[in-house]
């Protein structure tokens, strides 16, 4: 294995991020994530916000915010969008994940620190 590599790789069947319990993101009513992967700076993972809630108006500080939706629609960064779409937020832009006009939404996300 590469000694600069700061984590092994990883490989998650179908099978096994199925297997990955939703869990809810914090008190927030309809909004669950499983995480897929993460390290001291960075993480990955499938975020779901059902019909009529929205994530909440927020800000990463030091991460990149990166979205592809998976399913559904939703408004972000004051676009709707829907499966297929990708989203970049650079760290410091307030975003929301809004499906409160819609039929809710799954992406799949990441966030990575500026310039990994």
């Amino acid at each position: 294995m590469d000694a600069t590599l700061t984590s092994p790789p990883v490989v998650l069947p179908a099978h096994v991020v199925e297997s990955i319990a939703n869990q809810p993101l914090g008190r927030l009513p309809g909004v669950t994530h499983r995480v897929l992967w993460s390290d001291a700076t960075s993480m990955a993972g499938v975020l779901a916000v059902e019909a009529g809630r929205h994530l909440g108006a927020h800000v990463h500080r030091a991460n990149h915010h990166h979205m592809w939706v998976l399913t559904g629609r939703a408004v972000i960064l004051g676009a709707e969008v829907g499966a297929g779409s990708y989203v970049h937020i650079p760290s410091g832009v307030e975003h929301d994940i809004d499906a409160t006009a819609t039929e809710g939404c799954t992406v799949f996300y990441v966030y990575a620190p500026p310039g990994g």
